[in-house]
């Protein structure tokens, strides 16, 4: 598996959570920078808002990576791992775009997830990746798979992609994270949409999502007001 110069690449065949795994040895300290992670299979996965995610075995990639960034950067590590996701996936012949914040999505369904924390001084950013589920197991009826696509790839090949693109977006992320934020414009399926947001959940807003602010936060036009959001779960509305 060829995934560019930075990473420190392990696969193993099966663990629970590839984000736990890096956080828990980062706050030891023995997580080593530019760690990545690969398992092809996981069964304790993490979601959003302490949401699990679990695939049947044999179908998904789940991966995460270690990075040693400042403080200033953390916001935008996800938009990161978004964007290289996406290139991986337009690499393999699919059309993929980014649901606000950072949600993989091929046409209205989603393929991917991404989700971030802080161990120590260390960001983990992973990303759980649909490849090879079916119609009939593919859990949930928002979702897709790169095989539900039509693209018939190995997850060891949609991995080495994503961690080849993710150099590339690290980079710019730490040289020039203007041009990373005009790269997230270009793939966002948000911005321009009616959303509704969820702050939690109880509390919504409805309005226009009309730009992606420099720091990755969304902007909303709500009643002539634009607004930015950090954080919240996004529906776009028909």
């Amino acid at each position: 598996m060829i995934v560019g110069t930075r990473w420190k690449l392990e696969v193993v065949a099966h663990t629970g959570s590839t984000n736990s795994d890096l956080a828990a040895r980062a706050r030891c300290g023995e997580c080593p920078d530019f760690t990545a992670l690969v398992a092809l299979d996981q069964d304790t996965g993490k979601g959003r808002l302490t949401r699990t995610w679990t695939t049947p075995p044999g179908t998904a990639v789940a991966m995460s990576v270690a990075l040693p960034l400042a403080g200033e950067h953390w916001g935008l590590v996800p938009i990161a791992m978004g964007v290289a996701v996406v290139r991986a996936l337009n690499d393999c012949g699919i059309g993929a775009t980014l649901k606000w914040p950072n949600d993989v999505y091929i046409g209205e369904k989603k393929v991917c997830g991404v989700l971030g924390e802080i161990a120590e001084s260390t960001v983990v950013i992973g990303a759980g990746i649909n490849v090879l589920q079916t119609d009939e197991n593919i859990g949930f009826e928002s979702g897709i798979s790169v095989a539900m696509a039509g693209s018939r790839v190995t997850r060891e090949e949609v991995a080495a992609r994503v961690l080849i693109h993710l150099e590339e977006t690290v980079d710019l992320l730490e040289s020039d994270p203007h041009v990373l934020i005009e790269t997230y414009r270009a793939v966002s399926a948000t911005v321009g949409k009616q959303v509704r947001i969820y702050l939690d959940e109880t509390t919504c807003v409805e309005g226009r999502a009309v730009d992606i602010a420099e720091d990755g936060q969304l902007l909303v036009d709500i009643d002539g007001e634009v607004r930015p959001f950090a954080s919240g779960d996004v529906y776009h509305l028909r």
